[in-house]
């Protein structure tokens, strides 16, 4: 029961908040009407069930005329059934489509913001691919929510109808026994009742397994997706390097633990459905034996037969729902798990953030930049830098060097407000804007003029600023071409990424911009010129640089030096202030 609660409570937090957004209404008419239409199916299988009682009660007293008026009843039955097939289908992907568009834009909209879809990594690395937890576990939840929620609405609706037909027939229904007759009010009901008991219970008892199995499916079907694309994302570096034993291996790994996780999750769905193939062929035979004394005994009609065992057998049915739903509700409940995980690790995310023990971030008057006592961790605790107080003026600029490993980029991160773990303190500038340019230039899907405008839309970006900005950073070249669109990474040249990254900060005219070793594929002229070119364009701006100091130390006024973990001020480099403009 405590399973079941646990369940339901999941299940109601990811579905309501839908039912309660601005769409609402039209949610709440599409529920509405698919509920209707559930009923309407229902009351055609009634229908169905008087229907074959006059039609057989036609047939055994050879009477054509009824007969023949029974099947044009049947046909307008037909068509009933048609139509309202049709529509709980067209309202059922409705409802599904809309509900994803807006639950997808929802966790998008939660992941990609605050840093979040990067933080969740070090707070929640157990939570794995959340990205296609949006795009595949978000459509199976809805899908088999849909399928499931109408099924169990027809169950419930067909065992109100039919009960009341199985009480009525009960009474008229000997159940002649060695000679006797044990029929009682409602028999029917309970024999039915017994056995769909009966069968479920088997039925758990054997799939009860196929929900972590089906969980572990989807994790393992997400990493070897992951990894497939991953392979082709990095398909020059692979090639390059004559890599591709290590990517078959590693593909073969992975889709090895699919494979054998698939195959037990086979092993255990034949089980299920040989017993559900067993059953069902059984209930389609079981009340006919159970009724077949009466009618031999002519206590019944022929018509009477029918309906009583089609009326037995839909409530059978109706009451053996999780025995023919069993392997959906296995897969939905695997799925809805998943998808409650990642909102569950968005809102770790967020909580880990407002720890008082995590690295404050906050703003204060006045235009430089401050950091206390702070201390980097790793994910595991344990401290990867620390140093005690750091201030920088408007204009300043700071080298960060050391060794790999030392803390550089983490540190960068945590000016960025984006690495979690650690405590101290930093303070920036009020409504200061801090722009980052990451070791690899990242470049979205779409035009290159949304590429060199990243991360700003391009609709918001300035035509004439964008090609000054190319101009400057000596990529004059490229002004023609920014309405293609083309895979830019592999189109431009590694120093022509780290230009393009530059113009960035062009356009973004930052109050803070933190540089992780921008210039590594550049020549030392070219290197001098772009920090020159941020002298004349960002004259206020505070930079901050990680690169070894042999070859930007000249361009910074301050230099900080990792040592097993303490970052340690030295000197201003010679010549700083000569060659920093």
């Amino acid at each position: 029961m405590r399973a079941a609660a646990r369940t339901a409570r999941t299940f109601f937090s990811l579905a309501l908040p839908y039912f309660r957004s601005e769409d609402r209404w039209i949610a709440g008419a599409l529920l509405a009407g698919i509920v209707v239409v559930e009923l309407g199916l229902v009351a055609i299988l009634v229908a169905v069930n008087e229907w074959n009682k006059r039609f057989f009660n036609a047939l055994e007293g050879r009477d054509w005329s009824a007969a023949q008026l029974e099947l044009a009843v049947f046909c307008v039955i037909a068509l009933a059934a048609v139509v309202a097939g049709t529509l709980q289908y067209f309202l059922g992907q409705r409802l599904i489509i809309r509900w994803r568009r807006w639950l997808t834009e929802r966790y998008v909209a939660m992941w990609m913001a605050h840093g979040r879809h990067y933080r969740v990594r070090l707070v929640e690395p157990d939570v794995d691919n959340i990205h296609l937890r949006i795009a595949s576990d978000v459509l199976i939840f809805l899908t088999r929510t849909h399928e499931l929620f109408t099924s169990l609405i027809g169950s419930v609706v067909t065992i109100v109808s039919f009960v009341a037909i199985l009480w009525f027939l009960s009474a008229t229904t000997p159940l002649p026994l060695f000679g006797g007759n044990f029929a009682f009010a409602g028999w029917l009901i309970v024999v039915a009742a017994s056995y769909a008991v009966i069968g479920t219970l088997f039925t758990h008892l054997i799939g009860r397994p196929l929900i972590p199995l089906n969980f572990s499916q989807q994790r393992y079907e997400a990493d070897f997706r992951f990894a497939i694309a991953r392979a082709t994302d990095q398909s020059e570096p692979v090639a390059l390097m004559g890599g591709e034993a290590v990517e078959r291996r590693e593909l073969r790994q992975r889709f090895g633990n699919l494979v054998r996780n698939w195959t037990r999750l086979a092993n255990r769905q034949s089980g299920l459905v040989g017993f559900i193939a067993g059953y069902a062929r059984m209930s389609t035979v079981f009340p006919i034996l159970v009724v077949t004394p009466a009618y031999l005994s002519g206590a019944i009609t022929l018509g009477a037969l029918v309906q009583t065992a089609q009326a037995f057998q839909n409530v059978e049915g109706a009451l053996a729902y999780c025995i023919s739903a069993y392997s959906k509700i296995a897969e939905w409940k695997a799925v809805m798990d998943r998808v409650a995980q990642f909102e569950a690790a968005m809102t770790a995310v967020d909580v880990h953030r407002a720890r008082e023990t995590a690295i404050d971030v906050t703003s204060r008057t006045g235009e430089g930049l401050q950091v206390d006592e702070l201390v980097l961790r790793l994910p595991s605790g344990a401290a990867m830098m620390s140093f005690d107080a750091l201030e920088l003026s408007s204009g300043e600029r700071l080298l960060v060097a050391g060794a790999s490993g030392a803390g550089k980029s983490s540190f960068i991160r945590a000016l960025s407000g984006l690495w979690p773990l650690g405590e101290g303190a930093i303070s920036l500038p009020e409504n200061a804007r801090v722009f980052s340019l990451p070791q690899r230039a990242y470049f979205p899907l779409g035009s290159l003029r949304q590429a060199i405008a990243y991360p700003t839309l391009v609709e918001h970006a300035d035509d004439d600023a964008i090609r000054d900005a190319l101009r400057a950073v000596g990529l004059a070249h490229l002004c023609d071409r920014l309405d293609e669109e083309s895979d830019w990474p592999a189109v431009l040249a590694g120093g022509e990424q780290q230009r393009v990254a530059f113009a960035r900060a062009l356009l973004a005219k930052p109050d803070i911009l933190l540089l992780d070793e921008p210039v590594s594929a550049l020549e030392e002229g070219d290197i001098d010129a772009l920090y020159r070119l941020l002298a004349e364009r960002l004259p206020q701006a505070i930079v901050i640089s990680i690169g070894r100091a042999a070859l930007l130390g000249h361009l910074h006024e301050r230099a900080i030096h990792l040592e097993h973990g303490v970052a340690v001020v030295t000197k201003p480099p010679p010549r700083a202030a000569a060659r920093a403009v």
